[in-house]
């Protein structure tokens, strides 16, 4: 009696070998994703005052460190979550963590990191923390996990110096850090393949998981609504052109959202671990192109009035077409139906095409102005999502009539 009371109120992390493959995400899970609005929402926001070069790789390296956290804790909760009160207190411990990241970022723009250095580094360890208690409460589990609590170990400790050292320094040890955080379920996949195997288990994406990546998506997506929503209100005088602005920027943040949820939504990966893991990296370009076209699109009606500086059309059209190239690669580790054939085979094609007009546009750059610029992003994306809806609808017709169709009479 004593040991179910333990359990119920604190209790061990949930067991690998009674991890459920189908399940509904828990409203925990969304409240934990909710806190990562506000990191990515500052990113943004630096980035749109000033959309340079330098700038986007600085904020493609803090977007991958945050996202890296996301990840681990989306994948723990996912592995390891249960109902227990232990899984409520060590979620919050990482929302005050990921909310305390959000509110340094400022200071990082401004060359100060020893804030946000302190902030991340206590999301380093306690991730490494969970990793490393999984193994505590289940011995077997410690041959799956070494490779992960070793690397993030190492990555806490250079967090640690580039707290002490210049900004410069510390950004390059930020750089190793990410390695380090990245490449576990890389350098460990044949030995975790390997005992999974022996167990008789497939270690495969959950539905859960495929789920979170998408509304992890959409929270993304919702950076550029909101940083159109934040330019128009900053202009006082707003003609038909700004509105027109706003309108095109909605529409293209839509058609986005069309062709990202058409092409992955409601399929699961194929069975495998290395699947997985594509689900994972795959997302990390999508994602972070997705921040910067949320960045561009803020800068661009911003400046509706005056000519955009070239650069940052070039970065636009350059992370749309990554967007793209992306979004073929989810749905082509993604397990396929008839119906799903039907919309994402004709679809893929266009979208190879769309990526390439997209990458001609700043070519124009001397003739485009913001609305220019946007309505001939919003006509190029706007040809894959009508042939893929034509496809998908000609599919379901075809599928109607045959199944309508009487059966041939059995001649003896």
């Amino acid at each position: 009696m004593k040991t179910k009371t333990v359990n119920l109120w604190w209790g061990p992390p949930a067991n690998f070998n009674e991890r459920k493959h189908e399940r509904k995400i828990s409203w925990l899970e969304l409240f934990y994703d909710l806190v990562y609005v506000a990191a990515i929402g500052q990113l943004t926001h630096h980035l749109a005052e000033e959309p340079t070069w330098a700038a986007a790789a600085f904020v493609f390296l803090l977007f991958s460190l945050i996202f890296w956290s996301w990840v681990n804790g989306s994948q723990y909760f996912d592995l390891h979550g249960n109902d227990s009160i232990r899984t409520r207190v060590f979620t919050f411990i990482q929302v005050i963590a990921a909310a305390s990241v959000a509110i340094t970022l400022g200071g990082v723009f401004e060359g100060h990191q020893q804030e946000f250095v302190a902030a991340f580094s206590i999301v380093q360890i306690f991730i490494t923390y969970l990793w490393w208690s999984v193994g505590l409460y289940d011995p077997s589990h410690r041959v799956l996990n070494k490779f992960y609590t070793f690397n993030y170990l190492l990555g806490f400790g250079l967090l640690v110096i580039s707290f002490f050292t210049s900004f410069k320094v510390a950004i390059l040890l930020w750089i190793l850090v990410l390695i380090l955080d990245l490449t576990p379920a890389l350098t460990g996949a044949r030995t975790i393949v390997s005992v999974l195997k022996k167990r008789g288990q497939v270690f495969t994406a959950s539905a859960a998981l495929v789920e979170r990546f998408g509304l992890f998506t959409i929270i993304v997506l919702a950076e550029s609504i909101l940083g159109t929503v934040t330019a128009i209100a900053e202009h006082h005088q707003k003609s038909p052109l700004v509105w027109a602005g706003f309108a095109l920027a909605i529409f293209i943040a839509f058609l986005l959202w069309s062709i990202y949820f058409d092409m992955t939504s409601e399929q699961e990966t194929k069975k495998g671990y290395a699947y997985m893991q594509w689900l994972i990296f795959l997302h990390f370009p999508l994602l972070a192109s997705l921040n910067l076209v949320g960045a561009c699109t803020k800068s661009l009606l911003f400046k509706m009035q005056s000519a955009n500086p070239l650069t940052t059309y070039w970065m636009y059209c350059i992370s749309l077409a990554i967007i793209l190239w992306m979004i073929i690669g989810i749905a082509r580790i993604m397990q396929e139906e008839e119906e799903d054939r039907a919309y994402i085979r004709p679809v893929s094609r266009l979208l190879w095409a769309a990526s390439f007009v997209i990458l001609l546009i700043p070519l124009l750059g001397e003739f485009l102005n913001t609305l220019i610029f946007l309505s001939l992003i919003a006509a190029v994306l706007m040809v894959p999502v009508f042939v893929g809806i034509k496809s998908w609808v000609n599919y379901k017709f075809f599928a109607t009539n045959k199944s309508a169709m009487p059966s041939a009479p059995h001649i003896n």
